[in-house]
């Protein structure tokens, strides 16, 4: 029951997206230059369509982290959603070779690089 749920719920989201040579290695609804693009308008729906993005997926790998599914994270716990987006934006900024991947997986590369855990 459970694969014909993903199965039916990625069949799905395949069908909103949009053809993407980037999206060749898998779906994905954001890629870092599509991140980065809206990051970068000027336009307040672009700014916080960027923010809110970015929020949800440090949300989603907290999440994980709190679940115990994900690897450890130590990120500031009083993080603030301008704070992130300043952190993944420099990063997207720094490594444009960076940018066909996944948006989501670069969101965590990006905070684990400027918050990295001691051993």
């Amino acid at each position: 029951m459970r694969a014909l749920l993903v199965s039916l719920i990625l069949s799905g989201a395949s069908l909103a997206a949009s053809p993407n040579p980037a999206n060749a290695q898998g779906f994905m609804f954001e890629s870092g230059s599509s991140l980065l693009a809206k990051c970068r308008n000027k336009a307040p729906e672009y700014a916080l369509a960027c923010t809110a993005y970015i929020v949800g997926v440090v949300d989603g790998i907290r999440k994980d982290s709190f679940i115990g599914r994900g690897r450890p994270i130590c990120w500031p716990d009083k993080m603030s959603a301008d704070d992130a987006r300043r952190t993944v934006v420099a990063y997207l900024e720094r490594w444009p070779d960076q940018r066909r991947g996944p948006a989501s997986v670069l969101v965590s590369v990006a905070l684990n690089e400027r918050y990295p855990c001691q051993k």
